[in-house]
């Protein structure tokens, strides 16, 4: 196609030539900064605009210009300030306010999103996509019925709203028939979604699937330092893995067993032709399920692992776990997590009953670990990254089942104490015994990413609860546990430097 008699073949280097030739001009430098933008040459389009601002601080294109460069270069606090200072100069423009919204949300700030998010659909109400990215804000944040409510909302305007349709799937209840629907219809038309992070950045290829089996990557895997490559391999498509974008490593994220999708013939042959790292490859995760562990781990000094028996509801074998177990026992559905639907039953009834509830259930021996000083339970966590143990938290609560935000933690400043020195000297607080046994157990899952719930008996045993890859790790926004950030900051950086050990691009990983 010929090139237009007013339009330079290289419009780079025209624009330059003019800036040469006719001195600094806000207005060229304003063109050189989309120029640049779209040629992807982020850094050089900030510098382009920032000359047009201060020539000419109210260009409204440069700043636009520079707002959306700074984001595409992950710098999403300055970004903001840029949509901040657009959505003042042109109030009610909804394209505006959703580029703040998002480069707040991408900055850590969910009410500042949600507050620009409201304005833009305030001033839009038929925008689908300020209302899709509302629902994807308000589900990050864990207020899922207010996600729900946008997500639907998006798709009364845009039935075709994929991220509207993905956060549904996996916010709605699992036996919800509109769960396979928002599925279908995000993953059957794209199957790979790129989350791309600084140009430089690693390129990490994420096995990933619709279920939520995943290991949540968020700080895992930051926007700032990685760009993530999501293949949604229950819906891979044949020869899809031909056409995969380049990538660095690859990382599965599906984490449990009991909902990883079988692997479609183009998933099979990428992990079998692929020349990079695959770390938490999926035939080992398909290994450690609940019922593997007493075996998997049998033998281990100082470990003690309770008998785990899986029952299938519609092969009539919910009464196999009666002749491997005693009363009480733990019953909970397959799959799940969270304490979601666990029953402790204490009578035989009460068992065969809770394994009826669900297709697949585990059931385990119910250990009595409460302290006998205290009386209190205590569940410890560590992540294990690259087979090295790393304390994350340690929940104490007054009921066997302990969850960290059920177990009374904010209202026991003695308890967050102790967590505290597991945290910060944990061979202290547990001992040395269980500090060996569980490198035994890291070493023993050989995982790259994973982690164990545990408690340490009296005699200095370690009692395993759960040993698995979905551990989640996050840092804490509280000021109250704004003590535990420096152990996650730990762990954090202990992923990194394995990404870029396995990836080769050590130096390329920064905060």
């Amino acid at each position: 196609m010929p090139v237009p008699e007013n339009q330079p073949a290289d419009p780079v280097r025209g624009y330059r030539a003019l800036l040469v030739a006719e001195g600094d001009s806000a207005v060229v430098q304003a063109l050189l900064a989309q120029v640049l933008y779209d040629t992807g040459d982020y850094t050089g389009a900030v510098a382009a605009a920032d000359a047009a601002l201060r020539g000419h601080p109210t260009d409204g294109v440069a700043r636009i210009t520079r707002a959306s460069a700074l984001n595409a270069l992950c710098r999403f606090e300055a970004a903001a300030a840029d949509f901040a200072v657009l959505a003042k100069a042109h109030p009610g423009r909804a394209a505006i306010l959703i580029g703040l919204g998002t480069a707040y949300a991408e900055a850590g700030q969910p009410r500042e999103a949600i507050a620009a998010l409201m304005q833009a659909i305030a001033a839009e109400p038929g925008n689908a996509e300020a209302a899709a990215a509302l629902g994807a804000v308000c589900a990050r944040t864990g207020n899922a019925a207010a996600a729900i409510t946008a997500c639907r909302y998006a798709l009364t305007l845009d039935p075709d709203q994929v991220i509207a349709h993905q956060n549904l799937a996996a916010l709605l209840a699992a036996d919800d028939p509109a769960v396979a629907v928002h599925r279908d219809a995000a993953y059957r038309r794209k199957q790979i979604v790129t989350i791309a992070g600084p140009p430089a950045a690693p390129a990490v290829l994420v096995l990933t699937c619709a279920a939520a089996a995943n290991i949540p990557l968020d700080h895992l895997l930051p926007r700032r330092r990685f760009t993530q490559i999501r293949w949604f391999i229950d819906y891979a498509c044949p020869d899809q893995d031909r056409e995969l974008p380049p990538h660095d490593l690859v990382f599965n994220a599906i984490g449990d067993p009991d909902l990883m999708p079988d692997l479609r013939a183009p998933v099979e042959r990428m992990l079998r032709e692929t020349d990079r790292p695959v770390l938490n490859h999926p035939a080992r995760i398909r290994d450690i399920h609940r019922a593997a562990l007493p075996e998997l781990l049998g033998g281990l000094p100082d470990v003690v692992v309770p008998q785990v028996t899986r029952v299938a509801r519609d092969r009539h074998d919910e009464n196999l776990w009666l002749v491997a177990h005693c009363l009480p026992v733990i019953v909970r559905p397959a799959g799940s997590h969270g304490g979601e639907n666990l029953v402790c039953a204490a009578t035989e009834a009460e068992a065969t009953a809770a394994i009826a509830r669900a297709p697949h259930s585990y059931v385990t021996d119910f250990y009595d670990y409460r302290a006998a000083a205290d009386g209190l339970h205590r569940k410890y966590r560590v992540i294990f990254v690259d087979r090295v143990a790393y304390p994350y938290h340690l929940a104490i609560g007054p009921d066997w089942l302990v969850h960290y935000w059920t177990a009374g933690m904010a209202e026991a400043p003695a308890r967050r104490a102790e967590e505290a020195l597991f945290l910060r000297d944990p061979a202290r607080a547990i001992g040395a015994r269980a500090m060996a046994a569980l490198g035994a157990i890291a070493a023993r899952l050989d995982l790259d990413y994973a982690g164990t719930d545990f408690s340490v008996l009296p005699d200095g045993r370690v009692l395993v609860f759960e040993a698995n890859a979905t551990m989640l790790v996050h840092p804490e926004t509280d000021a109250m546990f704004a003590y535990k950030n420096e152990a996650v900051a730990v762990i954090l950086a202990a992923v990194d430097r394995m990404i870029a050990q396995r990836s080769g691009r050590i130096g390329s990983v920064s905060g």
